[in-house]
């Protein structure tokens, strides 16, 4: 497990800034405050079949406008709405199956939805569209298609879209990096008052990526976009309180801003929020709360949190040991090439700990650990107890980036 904070926040930076930096799903609907609605005449409308009665109806139970909070209500009138062609409806129904609960959750479901807002012309769902292809939610990836999407939504001036590209050329994620096109594009957003493009911009000030480094600049534009409710801008700003740059260091307002972003979904923030909570930096130490968070961002894919929790349950420090668990995201890490992950599955593998015993397993995931630790006594060991044959049988056919 990785204890330095500092270090730790560097890490996760450099290797899955792009990946924990993009904007998450966005919908259409209202958000910030409840909309003065007549609620009786909206569902006497929805239930003689209007859309736009029924999109709206589906707004209020989302966010419990004047009705008690239902997601489930939600969806179903997102989807009469949907149905009908709604393209806003459309996508928030996508919006909800990709990150409602888990009896909501549904994949398939989601990308079939966006994908047809986004045939039709909604640029959030093009937005969205594209970033599950830049990522492979859902669908194969391919960052040909995620441009595409994303260029479309552009195109027709989405302000998500238009920081997300931004951030993309920035870092090289999915196109070539272009750091002239990218401070554009953040410009554009920001001239849109959009604080996911003051975002970019603050980050682009503070690496000094296509424009001279200027850590002040960059720390006043992700203060204002994190005030504003940038999820990636919360994010960057704790990441500079954690290590003092730029500001004044201040782990308990990182801590607090991590908790922002982790709430709105960002992943970065949320396995960075597992981490403080795991080892009581900024915060009392609480094992129970870092596994809530590490377990919130491995459901989105994060595959170092994935690992930090599958490392918690199994040793039961501080939490309910849970040996399944644990290897359900030990397995997930170590199918993505993590060695961390590899090296402790292939202990449980070795022993027979909470699984049955598969020496051949063992040998070959300890094999493919082999890029970051000495396994020479492991593999020595296994090899002992295995035939050259049932060797050869399980050497690994493919390496692991």
């Amino acid at each position: 497990m990785r204890k330095d904070l500092l270090a730790f926040i560097t890490l996760a930076f450099s290797l899955s800034l792009p990946s924990s930096g993009l904007p998450q799903s966005a919908t259409s609907g209202l958000t910030s405050k409840s909309p003065q609605l007549d609620l009786k005449a909206l569902a006497d409308k929805a239930n003689h079949g209007f859309p736009e009665a029924q999109y709206q109806l589906g707004i209020a139970y989302r966010y419990g406008f004047g009705v008690e909070k239902s997601e489930y209500e939600a969806m179903r009138w997102y989807r009469l709405a949907a149905n009908s062609g709604y393209t806003s409806a459309q996508n928030d129904l996508a919006y909800l199956y990709e990150t409602g609960p888990d009896g909501l959750r549904d994949m398939r479901e989601a990308v079939k939805w966006y994908q047809r807002a986004a045939i039709y012309g909604n640029a959030t769902a093009q937005f969205n569209l594209g970033r599950l292809y830049l990522y492979g939610l859902g669908v194969q990836r391919s960052n040909d298609e995620a441009l595409r999407w994303m260029q479309k939504s552009v195109d027709l001036n989405c302000t998500l879209a238009l920081a997300s590209l931004g951030l993309m050329y920035a870092t090289g994620q999915g196109v070539p990096r272009n750091f002239p096109e990218a401070l554009k594009l953040a410009k554009k957003a920001v001239k849109q008052h959009s604080p996911e493009g003051e975002a970019v911009l603050g980050i682009l000030y503070v690496d000094g990526l296509g424009i001279p480094k200027n850590l002040a600049e960059g720390a006043k534009l992700l203060k204002r976009a994190a005030q504003n409710g940038s999820a990636n801008g919360q994010y960057r700003l704790g990441t500079l309180y954690a290590a003092g740059n730029g500001v004044e260091r201040n782990p308990q307002e990182a801590a607090r801003l991590f908790r922002l972003a982790a709430d709105q979904g960002h992943p970065g923030a949320q396995v960075l929020l597992g981490q403080i909570y795991e080892f009581g930096q900024g915060v009392p130490m609480d094992r129970k709360e870092a596994v809530a968070w590490y377990r919130k961002a491995a459901n989105q894919g994060d595959i170092d949190s994935a690992t930090q929790l599958g490392t918690i349950l199994l040793s039961g420090q501080g939490v309910d040991k849970n040996i399944e668990e644990a290897m359900k995201w030990l397995t997930m890490a170590a199918d993505n090439g993590d060695a961390y992950a590899q090296f402790s599955l292939a202990g449980l593998y070795a022993s027979g700990t909470g699984v049955q015993r598969d020496l051949q397993k063992a040998y070959s995931l300890f094999t493919l650990a082999g890029s970051m630790f000495d396994v020479r006594k492991q593999l020595n060991q296994i090899q002992s107890q295995l035939s050259r044959e049932d060797l050869a049988a399980r050497q690994p056919t493919t390496s692991q980036e």
